[in-house]
């Protein structure tokens, strides 16, 4: 590597310092806006709790303001009640008028039960008129009330129930006894609280520009009070996924677990205002507090716009600083840069000829390489064809004289039964060199212009099968009449012997499973098949498929070493011949090979051209 010269040091010199000073500064501005966002995060939150905490005294006494404001109606009403007052009717009626006409709005509908907790009568205000209310239309707010029982199970009378919603509204229902002048409890009165518009009637009406605002949910973690009256009733996760389902919810997830296991807190979350068309993604600050008013175990949250809040002066001061030092940075490393450019634009050229004389002499050693592999599969075929040559001249006198003894000696069973060993295993030799020979050059037996290469198959499987080792069970699956370009049919016995071996060898001593399939080739696979070349482009393809159940192919190893002569992943116990022999025979007919790994086993597939149509 050539030394700088001293111009060039001097200017990287000033080019690193550029660069730190940029980094320290973008660190320190970084670091401040954090600093900033912080304590912005922490003062919203505690302003937050302090207006929850009003907001969670207030809704206590509205709620208690309305329940003394239903006792003190019920002991009038018991007073009117008497039977020796002449005017208790009239009177009666008057003040059942007032009492639902002072709060029309939040408090309309009063029901009155006997001791026993049997209908005796309802009346309902609407326009400042009181009329009777039909008893079937009174018991749908007694059915929906959860806490309705405790009336009647003997524990002290609760001031309100749980929470429940009518036609999208919440509702509590304030409890009042009718006691007599001598103590006796002569009835109840329930008067249903409509929540949300006591909610917005006394506790919140905002009128601010501001974003944000209190809201109540229960246990389940369904919105009781809500500005936006369609909330009420949903499930702050499930219910609002359903109607966005393209809204992420992960922060509400997160605001429902802390809400779930404390009792008050703070925190920032990212949600969205419900109240808008398409709702967009704010980050909010929140306070939380739970609380119990009679049967009712709320949790109250108030939350509000982080960034409407918090848009400090001392941001845009930052932003202004960090803009002032990156532009002058950049003007002038600009500076810099023009003045080192041809230098580094020479570098870079000599740098890319450095480049492409490496590739070159890259593609260089593959091509060697690709040419001594050449020439040495041509070497082994012929040393192959030689030695099988001299096999079969030393086999041929062995099989004739085996033949002749047999002959000659043929009422000694002992000798003709070992004549009968030598000649088979002669004759297996020379059946071995003959399929030698076949992978070393074009065979010189007998093709056929078509084979029926289901009936083949068929028939080749019922000589194979024989060898099939116990506890592996061979399936097979062979389309029928599928007639393909002519092929020496011991080619197709040599490759499905091979194949079959290789997966019974995958298998082991373990039990296993191996299955056969012939059939066409799949439209995408038979056109991905067709665009090898212009021969193959209008020709149709059968598919021979062998899978097995072992342990497949090791994870690293490519398919292409595979089919390299010797190469074996078997040891002392493979030749590493299988799968070249194979290899060699679909070269021989433009068979196409695929190896397909699976999780668990291996499916050995040969594409074999189909015969054109007529």
């Amino acid at each position: 590597m050539m030394d700088n010269k001293p111009t060039t040091r001097f200017i990287n010199i000033i080019m690193t310092g550029l660069f730190i000073l940029i980094a320290i500064t973008f660190i320190t501005i970084a670091g401040s806006f954090y600093a900033v966002e912080q304590n912005a995060i922490r003062s919203g939150q505690e302003q937050l709790m302090q207006t929850l905490n009003y907001v969670t005294n207030n809704l206590r006494l509205v709620i208690e303001n309305r329940s003394l404001s239903l006792q003190q109606f019920s002991e009038e009403l018991a007073f009117k009640d008497l039977p020796e007052d002449p005017l208790a009717a009239a009177e009666k009626e008057g003040i059942i008028a007032a009492y639902l006409g002072s709060h029309e709005d939040q408090t309309n509908l009063l029901i009155q039960l006997d001791a026993e907790g049997i209908f005796s009568a309802a009346w309902v205000t609407e326009g400042g008129t009181t009329q009777i209310l039909a008893e079937e239309t009174a018991l749908t707010y007694l059915q929906a009330d959860p806490s309705f029982g405790s009336l009647f199970d003997g524990d002290p009378l609760l001031q309100n129930s749980s929470e429940y919603f009518l036609d999208n509204q919440s509702f509590v229902n304030l409890y009042t006894p009718i006691v007599a002048a001598n103590g006796q409890v002569t009835g109840y009165l329930v008067a249903p609280l409509n929540l949300e518009n006591m909610f917005k009637a006394e506790i919140f009406s905002d009128t601010s520009a501001y974003s944000g605002y209190p809201l109540v949910k229960n246990a389940d973690m369904e919105v009781v009070i809500h500005p936006v009256e369609s909330q009420v009733g949903l499930d702050i996760i499930s219910d609002r996924q359903k109607q966005f389902p393209d809204l992420d919810l992960s922060d509400l997830r997160r605001l429902e677990e802390a809400q779930l296991t404390q009792a008050e807190g703070t925190l920032s979350y990212y949600s969205y205002w419900w109240d808008e068309e398409n709702p967009t993604k704010v980050l909010k600050l929140g306070a939380f507090k739970w609380i119990d008013i009679g049967a009712a175990h709320w949790v109250i949250a108030l939350n509000s716009d982080f960034y409407e809040h918090n848009r400090v002066p001392i941001q845009n001061n930052y932003i202004l600083l960090s803009l002032l030092l990156l532009i002058s940075a950049i003007v002038l490393i600009f500076v810099l840069l023009i003045r080192g450019y041809n230098k580094k634009n020479q570098a870079y050229e000599e740098s890319q000829r450095f480049i492409e004389k490496q590739k070159f002499e890259n593609e260089r050693h593959q091509l060697e390489k690709r040419i001594l592999k050449e020439n040495k599969l041509e070497s082994i075929g012929l040393l192959t064809t030689t030695i099988v040559h001299d096999m079969n001249n030393f086999l041929t006198p062995i099989l004739g004289n085996a033949q002749l003894l047999m002959e000659e000696y043929a009422e000694n069973d002992e000798l003709v039964s070992e004549l009968k060993e030598i000649y088979h295993a002669a004759e297996k030799g020379k059946e071995l060199s003959t399929n030698v020979l076949r992978f070393s050059k074009v065979s010189e037996g007998q093709q056929d212009k078509s084979n029926d290469l289901s009936q083949v198959l068929k028939d080749t499987l019922s000589e194979i099968t024989i060898l099939t080792p116990k506890g592996i069970t061979l399936e097979n699956m062979i389309t029928p009449d599928l007639s393909v370009e002519g092929f020496d049919k011991q080619d197709l016995q040599v490759v499905l012997y091979n194949l079959m071996t290789n997966a019974f060898q995958a298998i082991g001593n373990n039990p296993g499973k191996v299955k056969i399939r012939l059939e066409k080739a799949l439209p995408p696979y038979n056109t991905e098949l067709q665009k090898r070349s212009v021969v193959t482009r209008e020709k149709q393809y059968a598919v021979l498929s062998i899978t097995d159940d072992g342990p497949g192919i090791a994870e690293g190893l490519e398919n292409e070493n595979l089919f390299d002569p010797f190469f074996t992943t078997k040891g002392s116990k493979g030749s590493g011949l299988g799968l070249f022999v194979v290899s060699s025979i679909a070269d021989k007919y433009d068979w196409q090979i695929k190896l397909d790994r699976a999780q668990k086993g291996l499916t050995v597939s040969v594409s074999i051209p189909l015969l054109p149509k007529e």
